[in-house]
């Protein structure tokens, strides 16, 4: 600011209008029009500067302000110009006397700085800055009048108008008031050095204004030369400390140094010094003097006895606000003692200075007992390092949950909200707000718990299983340690649950979680994904390991199972898969399950290990099952019979209808592909439907062709899924509606297993029954086989297992089934067929056996219907 080029040409203004004032006083050097140069330069550059200070400011009172001030020089700039005019020009030029468009300028700009300066806001209460204004102005107004009012005869003769008397003690005021805003009401916006520049400034000038009549004598010189280029120096360095505070000071109350001001009392103190010298033989001066000095005793009196009531009003205020806060001191004070939480207060060495007495409600300690301690000495060692390192910032705030050690041992959490308030002086230290969250914790942790295990077993859920295996994965990505995946499906448990209810299947789900938890390793993970599906994790394991584990479920499943007063015998399927480089988690799981049915096709109640073969198995089936499900449709199965023959005779008694599908390039499939296909993916209904049809019909015209020759019976496969379907039942009697055929002709062979629990199916089976179908239970013997079942299932015909059959030529041992199968029959007055049989020593035993009906080989190979007439015998009887 110092070299700013406005400062410097004021000043350089200012400087040469003293010297040429100085060179001119003895005798005129050059022309007088010289001398006016530089005021009106001066007066236009403070005009620039102020507008500048105004932009700066913005809108508030500062930018109003010197807006108003950039208006004082503007016009002080037409004065002098005007003035100038009148000494050059004039019919005495060259003079000092001033016309009356000159002193209208002057005055002007003198009313609009006092208005400028009245409209700056004032902080303090207005009664108490009148009187404080007046006491000041009452002060200088004596020392005014012992100065100037003596020559003020001089100055309106040398100016020539008596209005040159009201402009300088105008413009004195001006000044005072500038600086009496400073010294007792602040500075409302503007800043405080550049008031009193400003100030003192006017003062200034109005001094220099009152010294025209020592130029009397020198009519070429004017007070103007050197107070406007003074003045205009002056304004330009406040408006310059104004800009340059602008934007360090914000406009706002400012608070003072002291609560009161000095210059009163100063005022007073020379106004008396003043009255004491001014007394003399004059008893007019003498009177003024004493009455202004009663003047200036009745105003500080006055305004002592305001400052008086406004003392007694503090006081009063005070005395309320202090019962206030006590109130509210004893209010927080009955708050802390009583909340619900701990508070407590920590220096910066982290010991304690402060804990509210609930201390002892939460922690069984008094306040008394941790003050002094460290606050980590109380944190469980698992949550101090997060303790640690969440240390709130300076004027801020953490929340932390952490665990803190309860006088009797026990741990209890809490959720601490911690402030740093070491920079407060009524605080200094970390303030703690402690709420204890044991049981909301616990709960958490409950349903957690229950998020990510099984209600019924205890053992891990599906979501906290796949967790686990994706983070396996990973590790086994990155080391050189094994991984395999066991996925345990129990066989046939459907069946129990249904027959022997929920309860007893639950109980039985518990056994066996617990006899796979007993057989693994500590590390690995046990889960129970659903159902009758669980799933074995375990990391770390060799080839051999994890077939000694799957052998070792094998074996503790073989054992019976007590449950809910049911002691039963339970299989399971298990497959296992190891992983390799190229799997995720997901294809892991994936390759155990097709491990798993695979072991279920291989007979149940075994563990087969994933291999690529199994991929292209899996492939295999998919694009059977896509073809299959267009076989019907392009006439590609066909139905083939085998024969059901009397013994000993081999007479046809009835068929079998089997399906047979012949593929346009795979050629022949086997039923052995493509009937558990057909089941896993629900064609084996339509299918089903289809040949059941297509017997039926064949039955028909079997029977209007051969009459007495024809085959009694017509057996036709009926799947669990089948049994399942509401509409099969309908399907069948709308099936020997269309075809015509007699329903006691038909047969409907269904597994033991697919209604030994009961339910829909075990409905399907009696409704067919209720049509006249026959009902037949293929491969009796090797499900479920429970006597209670001939009692509860309408069964006419029992169909015996070719496992059985093939130990009829053995031992005693090895055909007791077979005989305890014809004894069962006979006794229940059904009829028995056996299966499989591929040797006349085979059909032999059987007659010995009790057994009349058989089918196999032996007899003959399932054959189309054309060739089923010739092999016809009259007179046919199953009776």
């Amino acid at each position: 600011m110092r070299s700013h080029p406005a400062l410097v040409g004021a000043l350089a203004l200012a400087v040469l209008s003293a010297g040429w004032l100085a060179a001119q006083l003895p005798h005129v050097i050059v022309h007088p029009a010289i001398g006016w140069i530089p005021a009106p330069l001066s007066a236009g550059l403070a005009a620039a500067v102020c507008l500048r200070t105004s932009r700066a400011a913005g809108t508030g009172a500062a930018g109003r302000f010197w807006r108003h001030l950039s208006i004082v020089m503007l016009m002080l700039l037409g004065g002098i110009l005007s003035c100038a005019v009148d000494s050059l020009t004039g019919p005495d030029a060259p003079t000092q006397r001033s016309g009356g468009v000159t002193m209208t300028l002057y005055l002007g700009a003198v009313l609009v700085l006092v208005w400028a300066l009245v409209r700056l806001p004032v902080r303090r209460r207005l009664i108490t800055f009148g009187l404080d204004l007046a006491v000041v102005v009452c002060a200088v107004s004596l020392m005014t009048w012992f100065f100037a009012a003596r020559g003020s005869v001089e100055l309106a003769r040398v100016t020539g108008t008596a209005w040159a008397i009201f402009g300088v003690v105008v413009l004195a005021f001006a000044g005072l008031l500038a600086v009496a805003k400073v010294a007792l009401a602040g500075t409302g916006g503007i800043d405080p050095a550049a008031l009193w520049v400003l100030g003192g400034t006017v003062i200034a000038g109005a001094a220099l204004g009152a010294v025209t009549p020592l130029l009397e004598s020198r009519p070429y010189l004017n007070d103007c030369h050197l107070s406007v280029p003074v003045c205009g120096f002056g304004v330009v360095l406040a408006a310059l400390l104004q800009r340059h505070a602008a934007p360090s000071s914000p406009a706002g109350p400012r608070t003072p140094a002291r609560p009161f001001s000095l210059l009163p009392y100063v005022a007073v103190i020379v106004a008396d010094g003043f009255v004491l010298a001014g007394i003399g033989p004059d008893q007019r001066d003498t009177r003024i003097l004493v009455g202004g000095s009663v003047v200036l005793t009745l105003l500080v009196v006055a305004r002592q006895l305001v400052s008086l009531y406004e003392n007694t009003s503090l006081l009063a205020r005070v005395d309320a606000s202090m019962l206030e806060l006590r109130r509210h001191e004893r209010r927080f004070r009955s708050l802390v003692q009583n909340s619900a939480d701990i508070f407590s207060i920590a220096g910066a060495p982290g010991r304690v200075t402060y804990a509210s007495p609930s201390l002892l409600r939460f922690l069984g300690l008094a306040a008394e007992q941790v003050l002094g301690d460290t606050i980590s000495d109380r944190i469980h060692p698992d949550d101090l390092t997060d303790f640690r390192r969440r240390r709130p910032a300076p004027a801020s705030t953490v929340t932390v949950q952490l665990r803190l050690r309860h006088a009797d041992g026990d741990w209890r959490w809490f959720e601490v909200v911690r402030s740093n308030l070491l920079h407060d002086p009524s605080v200094r230290g970390i303030v703690s707000n402690a709420r204890d969250i044991t049981e909301a914790r616990r709960y958490q942790d409950q349903l957690s718990y229950q998020a990510s295990h099984d209600a019924l077993t205890g053992l891990a859920n599906r979501t906290l299983f796949n967790a686990a295996t994706a983070e396996a994965v990973r590790a086994a990505q990155t080391s050189s340690c094994g991984l395999a995946l066991a996925l345990v499906d129990l066989d046939d448990f459907k069946a129990i649950n249904d027959r022997l209810g929920h309860a007893v299947g639950d109980a039985l789900l518990v056994e066996v979680s617990e006899r796979l938890r007993a057989s693994v390793r500590p590390g690995d993970t046990v889960a129970r994904l659903g159902g009758d599906e669980f799933a074995v994790l375990l990391p770390n394991a060799t080839a051999a390991e994890s077939a000694r584990i799957a052998e070792a479920f094998i074996d503790a499943l073989a054992a019976p199972v007590r449950a809910a007063g049911y002691e039963l015998l339970i299989q399971a399927s298990i497959g296992l898969a190891r992983h390799t480089v190229d799997c995720d988690a997901s294809d892991l799981l994936r390759r155990a399950d097709m491990a798993m049915y695979a072991a279920k096709e291989l007979g149940k109640s075994r563990w087969v290990e994933y291999g690529p073969e199994l991929d292209a198995h899996a492939v295999e089936h998919a694009q059977i099952a896509a073809e299959l499900s267009q076989a019907l449709d392009r006439d590609e199965l066909f139905v083939l019979y085998q024969p059901i023959v009397g013994l000993p005779a081999g007479d046809v008694r009835g068929v079998e209808a089997l399906v047979r599908w012949r593929h346009p390039t795979r050629g022949l499939v086997s039923p052995v592909a493509f009937i558990p296909v057909a089941e896993r993916t629900g064609l084996i209904v339509p299918i089903g439907a289809w040949v059941l049809h297509q017997a039926c019909l064949q039955g028909a015209e079997w029977a209007r062709t051969l009459g007495d020759r024809a085959p009694w019976k017509i057996s036709v496969n009926a799947s669990a899924r089948q049994l399942l379907e509401p509409s099969f039942v309908a399907t069948v009697a709308a099936t020997l509606s269309d075809t015509g055929l007699d329903p006691a002709r038909l047969t409907i062979e269904i597994t033991e297993t697919a209604v030994f629990g009961g339910g829909r199916a075990l409905d399907t089976v009696r409704a067919l029954h209720a049509l006249g179908v026959k009902i037949a239970l293929d491969d009796f013997g090797t499900g479920h086989s429970s006597l209670g079942l001939l009692r509860t299932c309408p069964v006419d015909v029992l169909k015996v297992d070719k496992s059985f059959v093939d130990g009829v030529t053995g031992t005693v041992e090895q055909e007791a089934i077979a005989t305890s199968i014809s004894e069962i029959a006979q006794a229940l007055r059904l009829e028995a067929v056996a299966e499989g049989v591929e040797t006349a020593e085979q059909a032999t035993r059987l007659l010995e056996l009790g057994y009349h009906l058989a089918q196999g080989f032996h007899f003959a190979r399932p054959l189309p219907a054309a060739k089923i007439a010739p092999l016809c015998v009259p007179e046919p009887s199953l009776t």
